[in-house]
């Protein structure tokens, strides 16, 4: 009678290391964002990220990812800033490309790549990006932006 226990023990025993080993890592597909210490746009920042970074997964709410870092840090990015992770193998002995550039995410963040804005910008030829390129260079504190916000009554910030 005691090995049909021993056996529902081990199988049970089994069953949560592989949950625990199936962790679903998850990839940052945005050039920088921040982990916050909770699942809005304004908590408090506890770690930068950038393009290509590793998660954890952990959990989820309400269109936020609850993950953990490399480093061991907790806390929660939003589910449009990351991605599933993939592997690629590839047999032509050449080295493989894991990351976009930050060009390239700059190009995919306005909906081109570097190819169709060559051929627009070939076909187009009287059409200046200077000053797309100079507003995608702003940068706004994001006290600047909470403050915007509040005072706009905007996007459910009081």
């Amino acid at each position: 009678m005691r090995k049909p226990r021993t056996a529902t023990v081990a199988l049970i025993a089994l069953a949560v290391g592989l949950a625990i080993g199936a962790a679903q890592i998850l990839v940052v597909k945005v050039q920088t964002t921040q982990l916050r210490n909770a699942p809005q746009f304004f908590g408090p920042a506890l770690a930068s990220l950038k393009a290509g970074d590793k998660l954890e997964k952990l959990g989820e709410a309400n269109g936020w990812v609850q993950v953990r870092t490399a480093a061991g840090v907790v806390g929660w990015i939003h589910s449009s800033a990351v991605g599933e992770s993939s592997t690629t193998l590839a047999s032509t002995g050449q080295p493989v490309r894991t990351q976009a550039t930050a060009n390239e995410v700059a190009l995919a963040g306005r909906g081109f790549n570097q190819q169709v804005e060559d051929s627009y910008k070939a076909k187009h030829a009287e059409l200046s990006f200077v000053w797309v390129d100079r507003m995608v260079q702003i940068k706004i504190a994001a006290a600047q932006l909470e403050d915007f916000l509040r005072r706009g009554h905007l996007g459910g910030v009081k």
